[in-house]
């Protein structure tokens, strides 16, 4: 219940803030342009706004936290099998990179 009531209340949220942006702007809805620039500006700016907080996110939504330093020899394991692991892929793959952070 409460993930449809949070559902309906971003809608709405979203549909204010565009009429906002449309009336501040003197954007014409109805023009084709109009509607094509609205549509970049929402687009980029939920994509931004997605992928700034989707770690953030997924690790709240776990309890969960990244391990910079491994407190515990369980810890020293996890981060040495992720780094191994990576290894291994960008050996496959010939891909560069750094090595993936892990979090328990």
């Amino acid at each position: 219940m409460m993930r449809i009531a949070l559902f309906l209340l971003t809608n709405l949220a979203v549909m204010v803030v565009f009429g906002l942006v449309l009336s501040l702007t003197g954007i014409q809805s109805s023009s084709m342009t109009g509607l094509l620039i609205m549509a970049l500006l929402f687009g980029f700016g939920g994509s931004i706004v997605s992928l700034m907080m989707s770690k953030w996110m997924a690790l709240k939504s776990v309890g969960g936290e990244v391990i910079e330093q491994p407190r515990n020899e369980q810890e020293r394991w996890l981060l040495q099998t992720v780094a191994r692991q990576s290894e291994q892929v960008r050996h496959c793959h010939a891909a560069g990179g750094a090595v993936p952070r892990a979090g328990h």
